[in-house]
């Protein structure tokens, strides 16, 4: 697998663990880095994740209000039912909105 590496060399960021400590979930972590763009960019390289057997498990979305998280467990809900009635065409999310396209096969 090749490696995602990121532009910004001094490493500066914040580190927080969000929420009371519970045997029963794993806390999420709240990152604030030095520069937007590499928040970006850490943002665009997250999809990668999921083609690691390391980090397969592991979710970096951006930071949302309590209205935003709401409307996008909304569409990752019709998102899935789309997926399964359709399972030749390609569905994600983009821009607050649920697209689509061909699948190549």
């Amino acid at each position: 697998m090749q490696q995602a590496r990121l532009s910004e060399q001094d490493g500066q960021y914040n580190c927080k663990r969000l929420g009371a400590p519970e045997s029963s979930r794993i806390r999420p972590l709240w990152i604030q880095f030095s520069s937007r763009s590499t928040a970006f960019e850490l943002l665009v390289k997250s999809k990668n994740l999921k083609d690691s057997d390391q980090y397969n498990n592991i979710f970096i979305v951006p930071d949302r209000t309590l209205q935003e998280r709401v409307e996008h467990k909304k569409l990752v809900e019709q998102l899935k039912v789309k997926r399964a009635e359709n399972p030749d065409k390609r569905f994600y999310i983009w821009n607050k909105s649920i697209r689509s396209s061909n699948m190549n096969v």
